[in-house]
């Protein structure tokens, strides 16, 4: 991933088989993501030993919570 030159917490993928764009902040992030990439991120967490929220997939059915804002 590269560091976005709007946002240092702004990070795109660079390979063409995985598509991933995340934001950060303090305590949340978000993510917008193919399985694959999705998939090697749960990975590199656990390998990593990482502890992290569990993921939540925004759907019609679903809203997500993000930093104080619904999201639909």
């Amino acid at each position: 991933m590269i560091t976005s030159t709007y946002d240092p917490c702004f990070l795109i993928t660079t390979t063409k088989d995985q598509f991933g764009i995340v934001g950060m902040q303090t305590n949340d992030t978000i993510i917008l993501a193919n399985e694959k990439f999705s998939a090697l991120e749960e990975a590199e967490l656990t390998r990593a030993k990482f502890t992290a929220k569990p993921k939540q997939k925004l759907s019609i059915e679903i809203p997500l919570l993000f930093n104080r804002y619904i999201l639909t």
